[in-house]
């Protein structure tokens, strides 16, 4: 009887590592039912609710960003030891056929643990720019995925780099095959983090008070994150703006389905649902992300037609003027709109997951 095989998924702190994560997992499953999935992340409850919600086994370990080494030096270098000691016992425990990193710095202690115990390894990068773990880790891994072509020539230490695309859910991926019909009214869908982007909240509230009679007849739908749910709420309402504000939805697939336009981050992750939706897309990068990574990305779509990229300005009334301008045209011209969807259709890859479990078992198989 063959061995059942197990697959260690590494990483998350973030939706935007967790999701990808999760798509891949769950067709691993779906083609090998008996196969063991475990993801081995951060000690996050965003993160072991996320993967509940799915059914997946999780181990957090006390992993520590990079950001924590200046403040906190000595927690930082303990706990991340800890964090390396604990994946060098599980992969001694669960003998993985392969290890999947997510990216991110909780991914690392389990890649590392897992190249110093010559466990096969597969990284997932979503970025434009590969973050600094995948750069670190790259001559490690068997094979990188990248979502981006761009990224390939900044992986020069990459034995092998394959454009698959950034893994969605299924029932985002759905999407990309549905025929969108229209929609009863307009929905503007503002994405302001899961935790909370509240830069780009403010900016959007100040930014709707001001757009004025383009946006008559639209409804507003706003996730802001757990901080400033209650206060965006109070100013549309303040405004007699239609509006619908909660902290996180766990509906994406509906809400981009009622969505006519959105605006977000350009965190790779979610550039890919849009695209699998074929949103048109109003992206304000975050301007402290790593390596300027979400700029990057923001400006691979716009260079494609898919995409409006809004850079913060000095103050928030600088980036809310600066929406204010771009979402008089948008939501005015009903053709740019179209013109922006068929571009995000375009560079769609609804069937990432399925690439990137090809290229697994490609090297589980070996």
């Amino acid at each position: 009887m063959a061995t059942k095989r197990t697959y260690l998924f590494a990483g998350g702190g973030t939706g935007g590592h967790l999701f990808p994560g999760i798509a891949v997992a769950l067709e691993l499953l779906r083609r090998e039912p008996d196969c063991r999935v475990m993801f081995i992340g951060s000690e996050k409850d965003l993160e072991s609710s996320i993967l509940a919600r799915y059914q997946l086994e999780h181990r957090p370990l006390p992993v520590e960003s990079l950001s924590a080494l200046k403040r906190r030096p000595l927690r930082f270098v303990f706990r991340n030891w800890r964090a390396w000691r604990a994946a060098k016992g599980l992969i001694r425990e669960t003998s993985p056929t392969i290890v999947i990193g997510l990216g991110g710095y909780a991914s690392a202690p389990v890649v590392w643990a897992a190249a110093r115990a010559s466990v096969p390894i597969v990284l997932l990068e979503q970025n434009v720019i590969p973050g600094r773990t995948t750069r670190w880790l790259a001559s490690s891994a068997a094979v990188v995925c990248t979502s981006f072509a761009e990224a390939t020539d900044r992986l020069p230490t990459a034995k092998r780099v394959e454009v698959t695309g950034n893994p969605v859910r299924q029932e985002i991926s759905r999407l990309a095959q549905e025929v969108r019909q229209p929609a009863p009214r307009m929905e503007l869908l503002v994405l302001g983090g899961s935790q909370g982007a509240d830069s780009l909240n403010e900016a959007v509230m100040e930014a709707v008070g001001q757009v004025g009679k383009p946006l008559v007849g639209w409804r507003i739908v706003h996730q802001t994150g757990p901080r400033l749910a209650d206060s965006v709420r109070l100013a549309y309402q303040q405004q007699s703006v239609d509006a619908e504000v909660r902290p996180f939805f766990d509906d994406m697939a509906a809400r981009y389905r009622a969505a006519s336009v959105v605006i977000s981050r350009a965190g790779a992750t979610t550039i890919a649902e849009l695209t699998c939706c074929g949103l048109p897309m109003v992206l304000v990068p975050y301007q402290h992300a790593a390596d300027d990574h979400q700029r990057a990305n923001a400006n691979s779509l716009q260079t494609r037609g898919a995409a409006i990229v809004i850079e913060h300005g000095t103050t928030t009334e600088d980036t809310a003027q600066r929406l204010t301008a771009q979402l008089h045209e948008l939501l005015a011209d009903e053709s740019l709109r179209q013109r922006m969807s068929d571009a995000a259709k375009q560079l769609s890859i609804p069937d990432a997951a399925s690439r990137v479990v090809d290229q697994i078992q490609a090297l589980a198989n070996c």
